[in-house]
């Protein structure tokens, strides 16, 4: 999927409304994200329940790192899908976040729950689970602005999911050189009057030094010595 199609996707899913309690339900989620490999969602979805939902739960529960280990376990059979190791690792963890949501269940167990969906969502399984993920995620978030009744805040708490699958899902491109724009060399060149020398070149001087070019001409160079002095030179490539 190209970058243009699913930046659009990802802007409709701000714009939809949900339920103000629960948000989006899964099969909503998993119509607006249509097409996506699962391994890319996974990778998506790890960081949304990690730094949005984890946060909390560990500082609340310091010593309860059930969740944490189901994001970790993913995340090694993300490294290689084909280890048995990695796969009953996964099905561990999940059992476990089971547990978690039941000794927790009106208390953040949400966070276990979202962590528990991405365990089953590997292996040779549908991708459902992980748009249960993200169900859970929206509606964790969500149960927590009701707490202090600020409702007003309920687009954010999407807002905040999409921005986090964003950065996984649509990293910065790293920008494309020119191959027309000049460049100076890295290094500093000898000076020479015959020689070519661009702005923000460093040259060695046999009087001045190891100076900057400052300003170019036709015929000229102006450079800035070590004192911060300036000098113009005979320029003629």
């Amino acid at each position: 999927m190209d970058r243009a199609a699913l930046a659009a996707k990802l802007d409709r899913l701000l714009a939809m409304r949900g339920d103000p309690v629960k948000g989006l339900p899964a099969t909503v989620w998993a119509e607006s994200l249509e097409g996506l490999e699962r391994e890319q969602l996974l990778r998506a979805v790890i960081e949304v329940v990690r730094t949005l939902l984890v946060p909390e739960w560990a500082d609340r529960r310091k010593d309860d790192k059930r969740p944490q280990a189901a994001l970790e376990a993913v995340e090694a059979w993300l490294k290689d899908p084909t280890s048995a190791e990695a796969l009953l690792q996964c099905k561990a963890t999940a059992k476990a976040c089971t547990a978690a949501r039941g000794e927790t269940f009106g208390d953040q167990h949400r966070i276990p729950e979202a962590a528990r969906a991405l365990a089953w969502a590997v292996g040779p399984k549908e991708a459902a689970p992980i748009f249960d993920s993200l169900a859970a995620s929206e509606e964790e978030l969500l149960a927590r602005i009701a707490l202090t009744s600020e409702y007003h805040l309920g687009p954010q708490q999407r807002r905040a999911i999409v921005e986090a699958l964003r950065k996984v899902l649509l990293p910065p491109e790293a920008p494309v050189e020119d191959p027309a724009v000049s460049r100076a060399p890295a290094g500093p060149a000898p000076y020479s009057a015959d020689g070519h020398f661009e702005l923000g070149q460093r040259v060695i001087h046999k009087k001045f030094g190891d100076v900057s070019v400052t300003s170019v001409g036709e015929t000229w160079i102006e450079v800035e010595l070590a004192d911060g002095t300036k000098k113009r030179l005979a320029h003629k490539p």
